[in-house]
Parts: structure tokens; sequence; C-alpha cells
């Protein structure tokens, strides 16, 4: 079986597991359209600027009719492999009326309390997520202008999130599978994928 790190591992390849989530919204929030592992359903953009030592996989956009992607990608040997079951994030730039702080926090603090699933199974084996929030709770990031969020002006803000999160130690070589799902505002929303790893 996969072993997995939790929350109370204090240096993962010299951050923890909050600063590694923040790191993923980075990630995934600057890549542009075109190539945004989001909305690839295959896994061709699954390598775009993958950070050392550490693998970002993402599930899907919250839809109402449980439609997942099925993806492919290979990751190199001696790599973690970190995804969000289900997550929440905020911006200014997304949520221009939330002015402070603590409205961003309290925004996602709302998102959180309305999750009723948050499934993971790896190589037919369930994994419970665990419960992270950002770290530092409010965090800078940079949104690409071209981004598939529906976000109209992407530049530089602040942002808060939290979320049930799983993060694999490096998986041993060759054939793995990973499948997540989660639901939100009480069932109506939902987000996942499935994955066929491939460990070189």
């Amino acid at each position: 079986m996969v072993e997995a790190y939790n929350k109370s591992n204090p240096n993962i390849f010299g951050r923890s597991y909050s600063e590694w989530t923040s790191e993923w919204w980075r990630w995934l929030l600057s890549a542009p359209t075109s190539m945004n592992p989001l909305v690839d359903n295959s896994g061709l953009h699954a390598s775009i600027d993958q950070p050392s030592y550490v693998w970002f996989l993402v599930g899907s956009f919250p839809n109402s009719d449980r439609n997942y992607p099925a993806r492919k990608s290979q990751i190199p040997s001696e790599t973690s492999i970190l995804f969000p079951v289900i997550n929440c994030e905020a911006s200014r730039l997304e949520y221009p009326e939330l002015i402070s702080d603590q409205d961003l926090i309290d925004h996602v603090r709302n998102d959180m309390s309305t999750i009723v699933k948050k499934d993971c199974f790896i190589n037919g084996d369930r994994v419970v997520p665990e419960r992270v929030k950002s770290e530092p709770e409010i965090f800078p990031i940079t949104i690409n202008e071209d981004n598939p969020f529906g976000i109209s002006h992407g530049g530089t803000t602040f942002a808060t999130s939290d979320g049930y999160w799983v993060f694999l130690k490096p998986p041993r070589m060759g054939h793995h599978l990973i499948s997540f799902q989660g639901s939100c505002e009480l069932g109506r929303l939902n987000s996942g994928a499935s994955y066929e790893i491939e460990i070189y």
C-alpha cells in the first residue's frame, strides 16, 4: 500500500504540509487556460511547471452531474504526490466584496461546512484525506490573466484556502490507480478525477 504523510510532519522537502497546499494553489492559478491541468481531461498537460520532489494532481471543476475526468500521467520515481479530494479557496480578485482577511477566511469556512463527501482510493484501498488549511492562512498568489476560472482580471492578490488533502510518499515504480471524489453545497456540487499513474 502507498504510504501518506500527515499534517504533523514538520518538514516535507523543506515545507510543511500546509505550505505545500498553498503552493498547489499558486501552481494551479498561475497556469494559462490552454495548459491548465484542471481543464485537461486526458492528463496531457499534467507535467506543466511541476515543482521538484512533489507532483500535483487536480480534480475537476465543480459540477452537478458527477462528470469526472480520467487522466493518465507519468511521474518520476522518488516523487511525492499531493492532491485535494475537495478544497475551497477565495481571493480578493475573485471576490472583491470580501474586504478583510477575516472576510476571506469566513467565506472559505462557510464553503467547507457544506462538504458532505470526501472519498479517495489508491490501488483500490481507501485512504482517509486530512483537513489542511493554507499556511500562512492568508498568502500571496498570482492569477494568470488568461485563466479558466471566470476571473476577469488576473494579477497578484491575497487568498486563503482549506480542504481535504492526500499527500502520498513516493510510490514504488510501476502502475498505480488513484481516484477521488468530493461533494459540497450539501451534495449539489461535485468534483473528482481518476488517474492512471506510471512511476518510472
